[in-house]
């Protein structure tokens, strides 16, 4: 081919003064079009769209990023990446011009360090391995935080707010449930890598727990509370003991697990030791995902209303993001009764 055929040559970038040129406004307008930052009239608005995919333009994220102090870049730091509702929350940050990083959290010490120097706008901090320092840490970088609260923590940057299911009331409202049912042994489990650290002052899953045995008159057994949870083996090797190791008249009939991934597989490793759901045991999830109504038997499960949780999200970070600082949310729970309890 020549040297000078278009087809080798390298396309040249289209850029924001282009397309004004093509729609016939100013650059400024094509701006205002994009970001939704300023009225434009329909005509003009119209006339910008139809250059831009015309054009095939693409915004130069980086030199946005110089000009507004922002990188567009929101990270989603969680325990397990199997959180399948959260996609409402991020088809929203899209909609908004924030694209969404998911991290998986890690006990590294260079974690934090890295998580800061990559430069996210904001964390969506979904896993409570973290300690209230290294939260903090993120804070003070001038990041802000929306936390997915589940334990209790010292005191809190500012621009640190909770966003997250009343998980505290759910506990109660399970256990509460189990003992209508006429469950006198109920086991807790909770979801995998969570820390707990002291069964008394864990503030939320734990200490509701204990408190809804106690309204029911039941007795709290610490062997009932399963604190191996590094991993899910980890968490059927609890499961294994607390249903052979324990006297008939102890043995637990009902476990309340953390979330819906990890009860499907108690269930399933319940019937591989010749048991029966819910005959013999009864199991209750968490986050009604779409697991519950695919297995069997079907999953009984807290729910709680992704629409509103995603929400709420989006607005207390885009709050933080502007300087204000939200009240925290904690989003009602209900129970969802299916068959395995």
């Amino acid at each position: 081919m020549k040297g000078g055929d278009t087809k080798t040559q390298k396309q040249k970038r289209v850029t924001r003064n282009d397309v004004a040129k093509l729609a016939g406004v100013s650059p400024a307008v094509v701006s205002y079009v994009m970001n939704s930052s300023k009225y434009v009239s329909e005509e003009k608005t119209l006339a910008v769209k139809r250059a831009i995919e015309e054009l095939g333009y693409r915004p130069n994220m980086q030199a946005r990023g110089l000009k507004t102090n922002r990188s567009m870049q929101i990270a989603f730091v969680c325990d397990n990446l199997r959180n399948d509702w959260l996609e409402d929350a991020e088809s929203r940050f899209f909609e908004k011009g924030y694209y969404v990083s998911h991290c998986y959290s890690r006990d590294d010490d260079n974690f934090m360090p890295m998580l800061v120097e990559r430069q996210f706008d904001g964390v969506f901090m979904m896993s409570n391995r973290f300690s209230t320092a290294q939260l903090n840490y993120i804070a003070n970088a001038g990041i802000p935080v929306v936390l997915f609260k589940t334990r209790n923590y010292g005191k809190l940057a500012s621009n640190i707010v909770t966003v997250a299911p009343d998980y505290y009331g759910g506990m109660i409202k399970s256990v509460n449930y189990l003992a209508m049912r006429g469950h006198k042994n109920i086991a807790m489990i909770p979801p995998v890598r969570y820390r707990i650290k002291g069964l008394e002052d864990d503030g939320f899953r734990v200490s509701a727990y204990i408190e809804a045995l106690k309204q029911n008159g039941l007795s709290f057994r610490e062997e009932l509370i399963c604190t191996e949870t590094k991993s899910m083996d980890a968490i059927l090797s609890s499961v294994f003991n607390m249903l052979v190791n324990s006297r008939m008249d102890e043995k637990p009939t009902a476990f309340i697990t953390g979330n819906d991934y990890e009860a499907v597989h108690i269930m399933q490793y319940i019937k591989k030791m010749g048991l029966k759901v819910p005959q013999d045991v009864a199991v209750v999830g968490v986050d009604n995902t779409y697991l519950s109504e695919v297995v069997s038997p079907t999953l009984t499960s807290l729910d709680f209303s992704k629409e509103r949780f995603s929400e709420k999200l989006v607005s207390t970070m885009m709050s933080l993001l502007e300087g204000e600082i939200p009240e925290d949310e904690y989003i009602k729970v209900s129970i969802v009764m299916r068959e395995s309890a």
